[in-house]
């Protein structure tokens, strides 16, 4: 991950991205940067290493979603906010100024990093361009870590980790190697794409999981 120094920058997180995420943070605050972190989840209980995402950021807004059983994640620091919905609604929260005061404001961001599933991503990237629209600096950068099928991990040897971008400005199509680079720019990732690549790999997933269970109660019997 490329880190820029001197920069407001927005880090949004959901669920296992966070994992990955709070490393990133610090590096970018020892870079002389000011952080302010969306950490989104599922669920409340999938919260962990509260300690190192605060260290990672200036402020963090956390969001966990509607669901049956879930309740507010109860921030540790004064400066910290936390919502009850999912991520793009706790940023529209937070830039509306519903969550207490903002001293780190959306348009602020010069720069974001989003990393999460590729709902969310997407989800990211075309609120980008209607809901926060109005809150946004008009010109930011914004880099997704694109979680693309892979199989070599030797650098473009295989081709199973291609990720079709399109250029935004003239349409044009190309692909580019995941595993050489996981962070992407955003705007130029075809995400229904990816999903239906990422589609692909759900039956062996789903067996995997079925034989690690099986595996685990008969060790426990």
């Amino acid at each position: 991950t490329d880190i820029p120094a001197g920069k407001t920058i927005a880090l949004i997180g959901g669920g296992l991205g966070n994992a990955v995420l709070f490393s990133i943070g610090k590096a970018l605050r020892a870079a002389g940067n000011q952080v302010i972190y969306f950490a989104g989840y599922r669920n409340r209980d999938d919260v962990f290493k509260i300690e190192e995402i605060e260290a990672a950021s200036d402020l963090i807004v956390w969001s966990v979603d509607k669901r049956e059983g879930n309740t507010a994640i109860e921030p540790t620091r004064p400066q910290d906010k936390t919502f009850v919905g999912n991520i793009i609604e706790s940023m529209l929260a937070y830039a509306r100024g519903e969550l207490g005061e903002t001293p780190v404001h959306l348009d602020d961001v010069d720069h974001m990093i989003v990393i999460g599933s590729d709902r969310m991503m997407s989800a990211v990237k075309e609120a980008r361009y209607g809901a926060l629209k109005p809150y946004l600096r008009e010109h930011h950068e914004a880099i997704g870590s694109i979680n693309s099928p892979m199989q070599c991990m030797m650098k473009g040897v295989c081709a199973q980790c291609l990720c079709k971008h399109v250029d935004k400005e003239t349409g044009q199509e190309y692909f580019v190697y995941s595993c050489n680079n996981q962070d992407q720019d955003l705007d130029r990732v075809d995400f229904p794409n990816l999903h239906a690549r990422l589609r692909q790999n759900s039956v062996q997933e789903k067996l995997s999981s079925l034989w690690l269970d099986y595996l685990l109660k008969k060790n426990v019997a």
